[in-house]
């Protein structure tokens, strides 16, 4: 299945391509490219039966394929990089690790090989000012420089790493006299035979790889050259370099640090010594900066996949348990998973009635500014807001985060949201509008915790007998009351200020349940002011 890679002013994006695909800056065209320097009708990629053929249009500022303009029309090749405007993109004859591996083929050889010579790969480390000896130690600090400005130059930071090793190849096979090349990278054993790039002068080619190579490079970590394979001693025994033919190979490791990310291999059947030890040393810097371009875009996924992250669950944690999901010092689980927790639920009271002489945009400004209170709230305490429903929210204590006094701290969010909505509605009153009366239910008990939804959209819930009582004791608590379960008050200490009420009958249960009313609290600690955004040491609630 062929495809076309687009990096332009859209991001980056995969094409499937069919049998006649028009390119240009017109929306008519199948692949629209969105470049000021494109033109409406700019070229087509067509079928043939031997492969994939770009025809250019006559276009003003031209097509190029790999930095060559388009003259007539030309066949492309797996990995070709194509050119139109300020526009880059690649051709893939199907996906690249498919495409590889069946080009490439790693022979299994039990043979024990010896290194008759070494050549130590070389280090990024450049050599001070005064410790230069003479002027090899000046040149080969220059063609590390070198390597390195021409890949950052025409690479950059290339998000997908199939692609970025692909361009590598490319570069690779302008800089050293190639015939083939792979870049290979560790399989699930570790083992570093698994062709994640590949690229040939002669398409029809295929790379015959002697494993017996792999294995020195691999446990020696130094980069290996053969003038020729036929009569290296160290590779006598690797029939596969020998049934090829091959004159001259290199294969070095691609090294960060101490860390072995992969091997780069290439070899010419042009002549013997095709490669000289500064060919190695070359490739060898150029392995250097693949490692180093690995880790950029493997840092900066990481990076967006931290900030989606962290932005999932700033939402629903506090931002120190964010960091903390994020850092990998908390985890939360993708399974379900049976869990003790306390829930709270808090809804305003005649809310109906409220907004229907409301604006809808005035309803909406009420509870984004009635959330933002509750939430701050709430993150406070380290709670975990579930969801918001309408003018509800619940609230989480135990999931995912759990705590020893989970139900104590549900408890003074509780006292602390009753206790922000006086000058909250004080502020309200001093704009003429209505103030807001809020009832409370928390409950504690087992409940099922995990992701809920599809594979396309999930959120983290919990679902349980215990969260449909704790949503019926919200139903029941009057306005500014805060009613709790049997369970949530035997778990509290004598800190509050608790009052029993009459058992109440609640949907899904056969007896009525015992039920308290919390008056207030004897702490002088865990208060919060949040028109101070700090603790507090009021011991009670006003009026209290």
């Amino acid at each position: 299945m062929a495809k076309l890679v687009v990096f332009g002013s859209e991001g980056r994006r995969e094409i499937v391509l069919e049998a006649q695909n028009t390119l240009g800056r017109h929306p008519e065209n199948r692949i629209q490219i969105l470049d000021r320097v494109v033109s409406k009708e700019h070229c087509v990629i067509t079928k043939q039966p031997k492969g994939y053929n770009l025809k250019d249009f006559g276009s003003l500022n031209g097509t190029y394929v790999n930095k060559k303009r388009v003259e007539g029309d030309v066949f492309l090749s797996d990995g070709d990089e194509i050119t139109l405007g300020n526009t880059r993109c690649m051709f893939l004859s199907e996906e690249i690790t498919d495409s590889a591996t069946k080009l490439v083929d790693v022979t299994e050889q039990e043979i024990e090989s010896h290194i008759r010579s070494k050549v130590a790969v070389c280090q990024d480390r450049f050599l001070p000012e005064k410790e230069i000896a003479d002027e090899r130690s000046l040149r080969a600090d220059y063609e590390k420089l070198r390597v390195v400005y021409e890949l950052q130059r025409d690479i950059g930071l290339e998000p997908d790493i199939d692609l970025l090793l692909q361009r590598i190849l490319e570069r690779t096979f302008e800089f050293l006299n190639c015939d083939r090349g792979v870049v290979l990278m560790a399989d699930e054993e570790g083992q570093f035979n698994k062709p994640r790039a590949y690229k040939t002068r002669n398409p029809d080619d295929k790379l015959v790889v002697s494993s017996t190579l792999l294995k020195q490079v691999q446990i020696e970590r130094q980069g290996i050259l053969s003038s020729d394979a036929r009569m290296d001693t160290r590779f006598k025994e690797a029939r596969s370099m020998i049934m090829q033919g091959i004159r001259s190979s290199m294969a070095v490791p691609i090294m960060h640090q101490d860390e072995m990310l992969g091997i780069m291999v290439i070899d010419s059947s042009v002549a013997v010594n095709a490669y000289t030890e500064k060919d190695l040393l070359l490739l060898s810097n150029i392995a250097n900066q693949t490692a180093q371009l690995i880790r950029n875009t493997q840092m900066a996924k990481k990076m967006e996949k931290d900030a989606a992250t962290r932005e999932r669950f700033q939402r629903l944690l506090s931002p120190d348990l964010a960091e903390m999901v994020v850092s990998g010092e908390l985890s939360v689980e993708k399974g379900g998973e049976n869990r003790s927790a306390t829930v709270l639920f808090a809804d305003i009271r005649g809310f109906t009635s409220m907004s229907e002489n409301m604006r809808a945009h005035d309803v909406l400004q009420m509870l984004n500014e009635y959330f933002e209170v509750m939430v701050e709230i709430v993150f406070h305490h380290e709670g975990t807001v579930d969801k918001f429903v309408g003018d509800e929210i619940m609230v989480l204590w135990g999931a995912p985060v759990s705590h020893q006094d989970d139900p104590a701290r549900a408890v003074r969010a509780a006292l602390d949201m009753r206790r922000a909505l006086i000058g909250f509605n004080q502020e309200r009153l001093d704009v003429g509008k209505q103030p807001i009366e809020v009832g409370i239910g928390i409950n504690t008990g087992e409940l099922v915790a995990g992701y809920i939804g599809s594979t396309r959209t999930m959120s983290y819930s919990v679902i349980g007998d215990t969260v449909n009582t704790g949503a019926r004791l919200c139903s029941a608590a009057q306005a500014g009351q805060i009613i709790i379960s049997e369970n949530t008050c035997a778990a509290l200490d004598d800190d509050f200020d608790v009052q029993m009420l009459e058992p109440i009958m609640v949907k899904g249960k056969a007896k009525p349940l015992k039920v308290y009313s919390v008056l207030g609290s004897r702490e002088t600690v865990g208060m919060f002011d949040v028109a101070k955004g700090e603790k507090t040491a009021s011991h009670r609630l006003p009026g209290e």
